[in-house]
C-alpha cells in the first residue's frame, strides 16, 4: 500500500484538480483535503479515510479515483500515539464526515452521490460512521445521506488498536463484538455497501472471514445491496492496489440506479 506524507498533498494529486483544505479542529491532524476536478460541478464526491492501523498519519487514496470525474475529500484524523487514542480517531471521522455533509450545498458536488470509504483502519472508521447512525446524529447529520459505503479490508469486530487503548483483556486476534464493532450495527437500513478483502490466509488474520460474515448477515437481514469480493492471491496491501475498479463500478452502478445484492 502506498503511503504519502500530508505535506506533499498538492504534489500527489494529478493535474486538473483544485485543492481546498478545511480545518475541523484545533489539532494539526484535523483537516479535510478537498480535491475538485477543475471547471466541473455536480461531481460525485468520494469521502476517503486512510489506513494505517489507527497509528499512522499518512495518506493513501486509490489512484484510479483521480479520473477527472469524481471529487475527493480525504479526511486526516488524530491517531493513537500516546497523546491521542483510537476513540479520538473515531470521533474525528464522525465529526469530519458530518461537516462535509453539512457543507454539501456549498461544494461543487452532487449531494445525491456522496460515497464514504477507506482502507484497513480507514475502512473500519468508514464502517462505524456509515453503519452506526448515532455517530453522525450526534452532529445533526444522517448516514442515509451517503449513497454507498466501500469497506476495503476493514475490521468488522472491535478494532485491535482500540482494544489496546481501552485495555481490553483480549489479544489482537481475539474477536470482540461490542459497541465499537461494525457487526454490532448490522441492519438493512444503512446505505449500499461494497466489501473487498484479500485472500484468506494472505490478508490480515480473519479479515476476509469477518467481511464475508458481515456480508452474509446483511443479506440475511434483507439489506438490498451488499457486495463482497475476496481477491485471490492478494495480501492486505495488495487489496488496496487492486480495489479501484471495483469501487468505480460500484459508484457508477449506484449512480445509475443499479443495485446488486
Amino acid at each position: 500500500m502506498r503511503q504519502d506524507d500530508w505535506s506533499d498533498s498538492k504534489a500527489f494529486r494529478p493535474d486538473g484538480y483544485e485543492q481546498e483544505i478545511l480545518e475541523y479542529g484545533e489539532f494539526e491532524q484535523q483537516k479535510i483535503y478537498f480535491n475538485f476536478p477543475a471547471g466541473k460541478t455536480a461531481c460525485p464526491l468520494v469521502i476517503w479515510l486512510h489506513g494505517g492501523g489507527l497509528t499512522m498519519d499518512t495518506r493513501s487514496y486509490p489512484r484510479d479515483l483521480w479520473n477527472g470525474e469524481y471529487a475527493g475529500a480525504e479526511v486526516r484524523y488524530r491517531i493513537s500515539n500516546g497523546t491521542f487514542n483510537a476513540l479520538d480517531s473515531l470521533a474525528d471521522a464522525a465529526k469530519a464526515v458530518a461537516l462535509i455533509l453539512k457543507k454539501l450545498p456549498s461544494l461543487k458536488v452532487d449531494p445525491e452521490n456522496v460515497f464514504l470509504g477507506g482502507m484497513s483502519a480507514g475502512a473500519y472508521l468508514s464502517a462505524m460512521v456509515g453503519m452506526n447512525p448515532a455517530l453522525l446524529a450526534e452532529h445533526g447529520e444522517d448516514n442515509r445521506k451517503l449513497k454507498g459505503l466501500f469497506i476495503i479490508s476493514g475490521q468488522m469486530t472491535t478494532h485491535f488498536r482500540l482494544k489496546q487503548d481501552l485495555h481490553y483483556r483480549e489479544t489482537d486476534c481475539e474477536p470482540v463484538i461490542d459497541k465499537y464493532a461494525p457487526l454490532f450495527y448490522a441492519n438493512r437500513k444503512f446505505p449500499p455497501v461494497l466489501f473487498v478483502t484479500g485472500e484468506s490466509g494472505r490478508d490480515m488474520p480473519s479479515r476476509p472471514e469477518e467481511n464475508a460474515f458481515m456480508a452474509a448477515v446483511l443479506r440475511s437481514l434483507g439489506h438490498p445491496c451488499v457486495q463482497y469480493f475476496s481477491l485471490p492471491g492478494h495480501d492486505h496491501g495488495a487489496v488496496f492496489s487492486s480495489c479501484d475498479h471495483l469501487i468505480m463500478r460500484f459508484i457508477e452502478d449506484l449512480r445509475n440506479g443499479v443495485l446488486h445484492g
